[in-house]
């Protein structure tokens, strides 16, 4: 798995170099009408795939968190519930084995 992840991130960072020399000229973005900002294309692309990642990253970190929280919560039921489980099996006899 870690070598299909370096050739993937290897092929992605190859990609994005080509496509930034490509795309050396000066673009204008305007933030509604309330900022102007002239820069390379590629500056704008790469800032905006870096963003995107971020977010990416941030939503699934939220998720694990939450999927932790519960699993913590689960684990804390159990451990409450567990003695009064083991309490209504004591007075069973053990399963039987057969011969």
């Amino acid at each position: 798995m870690g070598v299909v992840r370096f050739i993937v991130v290897v092929v992605v960072f190859i990609a994005l170099l080509f496509v930034s020399l490509d795309n050396a000229e000066m673009v204008t973005l305007r933030f509604f009408r309330i900022y102007t900002l002239e820069a390379p294309l590629i500056f704008v692309v790469l800032c905006s795939f870096a963003v995107g990642a971020a977010l990416g990253l941030a939503a699934g970190a939220l998720r694990t968190a939450r999927a932790r929280r519960e699993l913590r919560r689960a684990r804390r039921e159990l451990d409450t519930r567990a003695p009064m489980l083991r309490s209504r099996h004591d007075d069973l006899p053990p399963p039987y084995e057969g011969v």
